[in-house]
């Protein structure tokens, strides 16, 4: 029987969770009892149906792209791949349709095979409840263990979810596909919680729930495996994103490239990243006439690993090839601090390799815990606005969003997130806090951006009752501010170390409108050091910088 994480948690996380992670999964069939024959004994004896020839790889595939209508999820607020593999080694391919949803890192799968009469797809039913998500299988790789007994093959994988900024959840999984129908079970997992110091406290669990050690739990798939062989060593799994508006059958991606000649040539390094445990990041990189990529991973000693070499010496680190030339790197152990990413181009004109991209790791959320949990005491309790932060008389406000510490915008309602980005690139990474499902503010509006100075957290810009921050594509911040229809002010800052420097400014004064370059204290007034500007251009500048923002993804604070 599968664990659900939300069988190991207290209930007062159920309600995060089911919000982060609404089931993806399609209906189940509903299964009716065959009635019960009657013998007939002068009924002739009816001759079996011929068994079907199998059908080559190629004809099932395009059955596979021809049944498109039956087996297409709604790509319309949601990514999936898919890949095309045998789990059951039948004859018969299996569709494997795979989504990485929400902050929680919730993994929804759906299994189609080709039937027996090879005439179309039927979906594979799995033993996971409702509101409980798969293991983590968009990966490039699984491990598979043959029962020499039954010759059934299972798959061992891990499953990686987060619960808000001071809880984690790890399991160690398994699943098979035998006479049509999947099965998942949990064999071990790791609970990881922050208590309200900030240091971690760890639990271990086998399949059955009861606690075990951490030897016990890093011995789970051996233990497991005892018995059986590894008769496949590795599952190679391609997977490609499913495009809404593909027209070819599916193949894998970042294996076939067009004929081209010439020499390869580099045109994007993967940059660097500065990322908290657990963190996830993507590295992309790009060349000119080359015909095969390879991803590298360098240690800090300067060993070279494959990708699944890298997974080995770092448990826990979960690393997916994905399309697009596109590495995708997450649940990112302290031990990954220090090591490289690169890119490896082949082509009949030769070889390129790009330039290293260094991944930094840290526990930021330790550091940035106390700002964390102001935000998290903030959501839990009843706090309000009474300006002098006394318990009034109805018993309504506790503390004033001023005396707490919170942004102004705290006050309008919503759960909180935050986003560990390094806007500077000097490796430490400021930490940005908003609101994904504010009615007025969600998504885009910065409340609170943070960065360390001497070690502590220091606060840069927090939005207020006219005043708001965004963030811009190219980590600016965009500042907005109003004191009426005829006053306006519009900066774009810099974050640079522990400061934010202003790159530009515009303000809108009494009908005039003006630029500067130039941080003061009153942007009303005296504009002898200003360039004065159309009032049109003003706000079509303040347009396409409202455009130019972006969302910041956020994990959720509870």
């Amino acid at each position: 029987m599968r664990h659900s994480f939300f069988k190991l948690i207290p209930a007062v996380f159920l309600s995060v969770l089911v919000l982060c992670a609404c089931s993806a999964k399609l209906s189940q069939p509903v299964q009716t009892p065959a009635p019960t024959p009657t013998t007939d004994i002068y009924a002739s004896t009816p001759t079996p149906a011929p068994t079907p020839a199998p059908m080559p790889e190629s004809d099932q595939r395009a059955l596979i792209e021809r049944s498109r209508n039956v087996w297409e999820p709604d790509l319309e607020y949601e990514t999936w791949f898919f890949a095309i593999t045998d789990l059951d080694h039948n004859g018969r391919l299996e569709l494997l349709l795979a989504s990485l949803q929400g902050s929680g890192l919730y993994t929804w799968v759906n299994v189609w095979e080709v039937n027996e009469n090879y005439s179309g797809l039927t979906l594979c039913p799995d033993n996971t409840g409702e509101g409980e998500a798969w293991p983590d299988i968009i990966k490039e790789t699984l491990t598979a263990y043959r029962d020499p007994a039954s010759g059934r093959y299972t798959y061992y994988c891990e499953d990686y979810m987060r619960d808000g900024a001071a809880h984690y959840w790890t399991g160690l999984d398994s699943f098979s596909l035998e006479n049509g129908r999947i099965d998942v079970k949990t064999l071990a997992s790791k609970d990881e919680r922050y208590n309200e110091q900030g240091a971690s406290v760890i639990h271990y669990y086998d399949a059955d729930g009861a606690e075990i050690d951490e030897e016990a739990f890093n011995n789970t798939e051996r233990v497991a495996f005892a018995a059986q062989t590894q008769g496949t060593q590795t599952l190679t799994l391609n997977w490609t994103q499913l495009e809404k508006q593909a027209q070819t059958a599916p193949q894998p991606t970042n294996t076939v490239r067009p004929q081209v000649s010439g020499p390869v040539t580099i045109t994007k390094n993967p940059t660097g990243e500065s990322l908290a445990v657990g963190g996830k990041t993507w590295f992309i990189a790009h060349a000119d006439n080359a015909t095969s990529l390879t991803w590298l991973l360098s240690s800090p000693q300067g060993q070279s690993y494959t990708v699944e070499q890298a997974m080995a010496a770092n448990p826990g680190l979960q690393i997916q090839v994905l399309p697009e030339d596109t590495l995708g790197v997450s649940n990112v152990p302290v031990s990954v601090d220090g090591w490289s990413v690169q890119a490896r181009f082949d082509g009949p004109g030769g070889s390129a390799v790009t330039a290293p991209a260094v991944i930094h790791v840290d526990d930021w959320i330790s550091v940035y815990w106390p700002v964390l949990k102001t935000y998290y005491d903030y959501s839990i309790k009843a706090y309000g606005d009474s300006p002098s932060g006394d318990i009034t008389s109805s018993g309504d406000y506790l503390l004033s969003y001023e005396t707490v510490g919170v942004s102004y915008l705290a006050r309008y309602g919503g759960s909180f997130g935050y986003c560990l980005k390094d806007l500077d690139g000097n490796g430490i990474p400021e930490l940005l806090v908003g609101s994904p499902d504010s009615e007025y503010y969600a998504g885009k509006v910065i409340y609170d951006l943070f960065t360390l100075r001497d070690g502590a957290p220091v606060r840069l810009a927090t939005s207020g009752e006219r005043t708001v921050y965004k963030l811009l594509s190219d980590g600016s911040i965009f500042y907005s501010g109003s004191g009426g229809a005829a006053y306006s002010v519009f900066l774009v800052y810099q974050v640079v170390d522990d400061t934010m420097i202003l790159k530009v400014g515009y303000v809108y004064d009494d009908g005039k409108a003006y630029q500067f370059f130039e941080s003061k204290s009153d942007y009303f007034g005296n504009h002898d050091a200003d360039i004065e500007i159309n009032e049109s251009d003003l706000f079509s500048i303040r347009e396409e910088l409202d455009n130019s923002s972006v969302n910041f993804e956020m994990i959720p604070i509870a």
